[in-house]
């Protein structure tokens, strides 16, 4: 049969020093109820139950805090782990801003191992599904903020590069490096605008360049600038083309596929085409066609005038429309006989 106490006032109980107050509900789970503010005022609380349960939604600690921050420095949770030494999850007011941070103030979050403020990082994991930012603070940017040659590193993912398809997954070094090497085209690109690296000993490279741009290095290994979707320079092993020209050696040609195409010197103004040397003509056979408004000056057999140089303009009389230079003797020789 149950029992009630009723008494005016306060009400204590007081043993003898360091003795023990139990309250035993028998060998049935009983339980103790206290119906009004449980106050502690010793420096411990232990609670040996198996399972512990809160309706508070907020748990404080470090409460009664006086000064700017945790004046002992550290506040959060410990658990634990035997033989393995404990793991905490603690407020760390002494960690200082890192360069590049958007916060303003000192201390971090740490999971961190060991006990009394003496804590390592060595094993500390967080395991989970997101990471979710706010968008109200720096458009919601992610900053992973490390020292000294720390890097960002997917170590223990089963080959990360292959699981990188989406276009806004993030690529590893290793996933860039093949893709430069084991992609049919290495280019650089804006929107009309890329130059194309193409080797015909890769499967594929030769024929993205013509898919995609109509263009072609004639079935061998190139780079292949492309400006505003114009061809303009195409560079193989052996020789340069740039327009219409061909570019091998010290040697300057128009394209194979030109016939009969001129390569002009044009200079602005009064300006003057000039070398600090020879001028070497080819002989050729027959004559060139002259061209109006323009003297043709090119280099055959040497006849009469024994230079070998001749000229074709546009003259209206037939018989000063060609002819041979004639050298210095010659012209004397001339100028005496006539």
């Amino acid at each position: 049969m149950g029992q009630f106490l009723r008494v005016n006032g306060d009400y204590n109980i007081k043993t003898e020093e360091g003795a023990r107050i139990t309250l035993d509900t028998g060998p049935n789970t009983g339980s103790v109820r206290v119906t009004g503010d449980l106050v502690v005022e010793g420096t411990t609380v232990s609670i040996a139950a198996v399972n512990l349960d809160i309706e508070d939604n907020i748990i404080v600690l470090n409460k009664g805090e006086t000064g700017a921050g945790v004046t002992l420095d550290y506040s959060g949770m410990q658990i634990d782990r035997g033989t393995l030494g404990a793991t905490s999850f603690i407020w760390n007011e002494n960690i200082a801003i890192p360069l590049g941070s958007a916060s303003s103030n000192a201390g971090s979050w740490q999971i961190v191992s060991g006990t009394d403020g003496v804590y390592s990082l060595n094993d500390s994991r967080l395991q989970l599904k997101e990471i979710i930012t706010d968008a109200s603070v720096d458009s919601g940017d992610l900053l992973l903020i490390g020292g000294g040659l720390g890097v960002v590193k997917v170590i223990g993912t089963a080959d990360y590069e292959d699981q990188v398809t989406h276009d806004d997954d993030v690529p590893n070094k290793k996933y860039v490096d093949r893709a430069i090497r084991d992609n049919p085209t290495f280019q650089i690109i804006d929107n009309d605008t890329r130059v194309i690296v193409t080797d015909n000993d890769v499967a594929g490279s030769l024929a993205y360049l013509t898919d995609n741009t109509g263009y072609s290095t004639g079935g061998v290994s190139g780079v292949s600038v492309i400006v505003e979707g114009q061809l303009n320079t195409q560079f193989f092993s052996n020789r340069t083309e740039m327009f219409d020209l061909e570019f091998t050696g010290s040697e300057i040609t128009t394209k194979n596929y030109i016939t009969n195409g001129n390569i002009n010197l044009r200079t602005q103004g009064t300006g003057k085409v000039q070398t600090n040397y020879a001028l070497q003509l080819d002989r050729i056979a027959g004559v060139p066609a002259y061209v109006s408004t323009a003297t043709v000056v090119y280099s055959g057999e040497p006849s009469i005038g024994t230079t070998g140089l001749y000229y074709v303009n546009d003259s209206a009389e037939a018989r000063l429309r060609s002819g041979e230079l004639i050298n210095k003797n010659k012209a004397l020789v001339f100028s005496m006989i006539f």
